[in-house]
């Protein structure tokens, strides 16, 4: 499995950090030549791939227009994402529990980048409030799951250890809760870092639960992030710092991280990915 996942060649191969390092590095770079195991890195076509060009005009010329009633903007919610554009980066990441300091930063993002990643947050939590619960069972049968659904949280560090371990030697022992998704068909809302790509379509990516989170909380755990493969025929465009709902078939397995521990548990063979809107 960890022969498929190239993104761990790119970076410190052994760690999950490393992992997480390399897909957010993929982000950050723009019109690299090839790296080493397989991964083309390409410039996105609009602006710089880690969003410091097109997307923040883009975000200050919404600020400057004001909200529009006939899209059903909310001004409130477009008043507070301006306001992110001039508030003091260590305000910013302060207000959403998190901090610039050797202790939790993992990339030296651009401020723009940060100011970016943290208007994406705020419209996904908009366009996509979590109202708790069960997971939705949609109309075609599939479940609209949520990333807390798949956490582990519930385990102390031991039992999250012996449960990464006994994945690593192919047998299940997730609690019933989240071990119930194995092999089901699910939908899934997250943040695309790309990894393999085929022409210009992205056919196999990690979908993280927040991307402001991995660059200022440390690399994403285990049950924080799902390698996606897509479906032969059925690539991907790249969405960056935006959210995205992918479907498919989820699958608990290990993902070694090149040393014999588990870097990640979830895989996904996807169907389809779009943006939320």
């Amino acid at each position: 499995m960890n022969e498929r996942l190239s993104i761990f060649s790119v970076a410190a191969r052994g760690t999950a950090r490393g992992a997480a390092c390399a897909g957010l590095a993929l982000l950050a770079a723009c019109g690299e030549a090839p790296v080493e195991g397989g991964t083309v890195v390409i410039g996105f076509e609009g602006g710089a791939l880690d969003g410091s060009e097109d997307a923040v005009l883009e975000a200050e010329a919404e600020a400057d227009a004001g909200p529009n009633a006939e899209s059903g903007t909310d001004p409130a919610l477009e008043a507070l994402a301006a306001s992110y554009l001039t508030l003091p980066i260590d305000e910013l990441l302060a207000s959403m529990g998190l901090a610039r300091d050797e202790a939790t930063q993992m990339m030296d993002l651009p401020d723009e980048t940060i100011r970016q990643l943290a208007i994406a947050r705020l419209r996904r939590d908009a366009l996509d409030p979590d109202e708790g619960g069960a997971p939705e069972r949609l109309d075609d049968g599939r479940l609209s799951v949520r990333f807390r659904h798949l956490s582990l949280d519930a385990l102390d560090d031991f039992e999250f250890e012996e449960v990464m371990d006994s994945l690593m030697e192919g047998e299940v022992r997730f609690p019933q809760e989240v071990a119930a998704f194995d092999e089901k068909p699910v939908e899934i809302t997250g943040y695309m870092i790309p990894v393999e790509w085929q022409r210009r379509e992205v056919t196999e990516f990690m979908l993280v639960r927040d991307l402001l989170a991995c660059c200022f909380g440390g690399a994403p755990q285990p049950d924080e992030w799902i390698h996606v493969s897509m479906e032969e025929g059925k690539g991907s465009p790249y969405f960056p710092f935006v959210p995205v709902s992918v479907e498919g078939t989820l699958h608990i397995e290990g993902i070694d991280d090149g040393s014999g521990y588990a870097a990640g548990c979830f895989h996904l063979n996807g169907t389809a990915a779009r943006e939320v809107r």
